[in-house]
């Protein structure tokens, strides 16, 4: 029987700063302030199409109902279709909340059905015609909407425009990570901080009955943003008994040049391989 613990966390700090990407929102705004006008009549149209529809449906569903004297059933209760309120980000357009009245739908309808008369030959039976009410499988309308024709879209508030987008800056992330069993202690932490520049570091050490199994491994990074751009890297691996090194590299970017390095050193003692 086996047994081990292991322990997960991770935290994410937000970024007071903030990146400013310029747009000429004013412009959008005007586009879609009349995209929304017109949009409200096509609907204006169609809602009131929907209406004649839906009242003429009903109105042959009830005199149907009527002359069968057939209650229709309380489950057809009509809904509410709600949308709260919410605004859209970026843009920064406020959108009203939104209610309508959904119509109420059935499965059948009765159907009168006829049949003809005849007589058996030879025999002089008469079979008489018989009138039969069976159910039909359509679509009635139940109820219609008392305000589906005054129904009109949310309103659309566009706060005042501004020529530029604000996004956050990236946060700092942290991450630490634990394993240990009766054969191996793995722990792990990685961050990626951002600062006035970006840096992060990863750290792997594992100790264990096993002599390939022990090591430490050592990772950075930054990202450095003044004079230019400069990239560095770092990693090492130590405390193994048969593998070991380290590598750095660098690039950097300025106006006028470029510039990049790059360090490998490297340890291995096998039996087989010594170097």
């Amino acid at each position: 029987r086996q047994s081990f613990d292991l322990n997960l966390n991770a935290q994410y700090e937000k970024n007071k700063d903030m990146h400013v990407i310029p747009l000429p929102l004013a412009t959008v705004h005007e586009a879609l302030n009349k995209y929304i006008i017109f949009f409200n009549k096509y609907f204006e149209r169609g809602r009131n199409t929907a209406l004649d529809f839906l009242t003429k449906s009903y109105n042959e569903a009830k005199t149907k109902f009527d002359k069968y004297k057939i209650q229709t059933s309380l489950n057809k209760l009509p809904r509410t279709f709600r949308i709260p309120g919410y605004t859209i980000p970026i843009v920064n357009i406020e959108v009203s909340p939104f209610t309508a009245e959904m119509p109420a739908f059935g499965y059948v309808l009765p159907k009168e059905i006829s049949t003809t008369g005849f007589t058996v030959p030879f025999i002089g039976f008469s079979v008489p015609s018989y009138t039969l009410v069976l159910p039909s499988l359509e679509l009635p309308v139940l109820h219609v909407p008392q305000d589906l024709c005054t129904l009109k879209l949310p309103r659309f508030r566009i706060n005042s425009p501004s020529n530029q987008i604000l996004i956050p800056a990236m946060g700092n992330i942290t991450y630490d990570f634990s394993f240990k069993s009766s054969v191996i202690t793995l722990t792990a932490n990685a961050g990626l901080f951002n600062q006035s520049d970006i840096a992060g570091h990863l750290s792997i050490s594992s100790s264990s009955v096993i002599d390939a199994l022990q090591f430490k491994l050592d990772g950075s990074t930054s990202l450095t943003r003044k004079r230019g751009l400069k990239l560095a890297t770092a990693l090492s691996l130590n405390n193994n008994k048969f593998l070991g090194g380290s590598h750095d590299n660098s690039i950097s970017l300025t106006k006028k040049n470029l510039e990049a390095s790059m360090i490998t050193n490297a340890k291995i003692n096998t039996p087989v391989f010594k170097m």
